[in-house]
């Protein structure tokens, strides 16, 4: 990130040593490069407080940065934009975004939240605020967007950060620099929220340790398969736990389509692995309306509150494949759940089948035996995709013993 800044900035100084830029332009270019070197200075300085230094990697030269840079907004968006409202939405976005939270959050009063992908920490902030937990943690892969976090919820410090787009839009400056107060805190409440460094495949957290879990603008964008997120929804969140989502289904257009799941998918998903949704709410929003950008976007929002039902090992399934209600076990859609312990059998006789069936004991998953297995598969096989396929072709088989 660093280095691509840096190649900006000497772009724009190259670019103003011509003799042909009339006022104006030279006056966009030098407002452009203070704004890149605030920027560059700022996101450095966030990474050293937090301990992290910059290492250049071979393997990411020719990264692209479309992410880093629309995810720098969202600093904005949560700690900025609500001081000087936009023409084109009324009410503060930080405000809306908790309305919908609190219209389908169950009457339940947590004890520990975790907010899986909670990027610069408003919401998990004014969620913890408002609900009064004894612990919430908010977690991100991004550090830059959790240093912004810590800086203002935990360290209560103010920081400033400038905010510059690249193509003219009549009327509206390309350039501003907004100075972002720390979160209000009257009540110390900052002690019990902890903001956590952690990729979302691979929490550092005990199972069944989180009696509430919020996802917000994460279900499309986790970078995997939703059911398998739900899957870690599902470890991790006590029985009688609720799951508060809040976001659009706007999936990556790297993700394979066949994993772009609608809403109605997902409720299967849910319902498979144990969840019973209570309440949800569709809104349509301006997103990422800035006040110096004339461009945003439109999105539907699905917000819903679920219950998990059923530990995993009382998860109902079926036990007699020929009945006419016969469906797919959720454990072999949701990979997260353990395998019961039926009597597995396959027409064919191999020894990685053999070790297979031999890792069942109720209580491995699907995902469990796959990670015991990788090291053996032949390459370019990936276990998971062939653990799925054997036992499905065993209960396919055992129905018709």
């Amino acid at each position: 990130m660093l280095q691509h800044g840096e190649e900006s900035m000497q772009a724009v100084e190259e670019a103003l040593q011509r003799y042909d830029l009339v006022p104006k332009t030279r006056q966009r270019l030098e407002d452009s490069h203070e704004a890149m070197y605030e920027s560059l200075t700022s996101m450095k300085a966030l990474l050293e407080d937090g301990g992290l230094v910059p290492e250049f990697h071979q393997m990411f030269e020719h990264s692209p940065l479309e992410n880093l840079s629309e995810y720098y907004h969202h600093i904005l968006r949560d700690w900025a934009w609500d001081d000087q409202r936009s023409q084109y939405f009324a009410t503060h976005v930080n405000d809306e975004n908790l309305k919908r939270i609190k219209k389908v959050w169950l009457k339940q009063k947590p004890e520990f939240i975790l907010a899986l992908g909670a990027g610069a920490g408003r919401l998990s902030w004014d969620i913890h605020v408002n609900f009064n937990p004894k612990l919430t943690i908010a977690t991100d892969i991004n550090p830059v967007l959790l240093a912004s976090a810590i800086r203002l919820i935990k360290q209560q410090r103010p920081l400033t950060l400038p905010e510059l787009y690249k193509y003219p839009q009549i009327g509206f400056p390309h350039a501003a620099k907004w100075k972002m107060k720390p979160a209000n805190d009257p009540d110390a409440k900052r002690d019990s929220w902890i903001a956590l460094g952690a990729d979302v495949w691979n929490m550092p957290l005990k199972p069944r340790s989180v009696d509430c879990i919020v996802t917000s603008w994460l279900l499309d964008v986790a970078g995997g398969d939703v059911r398998d997120l739900i899957g870690v929804i599902t470890y991790l969140l006590k029985p009688g736990g609720q799951w508060i989502n809040t976001g659009p289904l706007l999936y990556s257009p790297s993700l394979p389509f066949d994993q772009k799941y609608s809403a109605e998918e997902i409720k299967q998903f849910a319902s498979l692995a144990g969840f019973e949704i209570k309440k949800e709410n569709i809104d349509e929003i301006a997103h990422m309306a800035s006040p110096i950008n004339a461009r945003f976007h439109h999105e539907q929002i699905w917000s819903f509150a679920a219950t998990k039902k059923y530990a995993e090992e009382d998860l109902p399934y079926p036990k007699k494949p020929t009945d006419d209600n016969w469906l797919t076990p959720g454990w072999l859609i949701i990979h997260h759940l353990p395998v019961p312990q039926l009597h597995f059998a396959c027409p064919h006789e191999h020894d990685l089948v053999e070790k297979v069936f031999s890792l069942v004991d109720g209580k491995r998953s699907i995902q469990d035996i796959s990670y015991s297995l990788q090291a053996l598969m032949p390459e370019g096989i990936i276990a998971k995709e062939a653990v799925v396929a054997l036992f499905a072709e065993a209960l396919e088989f055992m129905g018709t013993e």
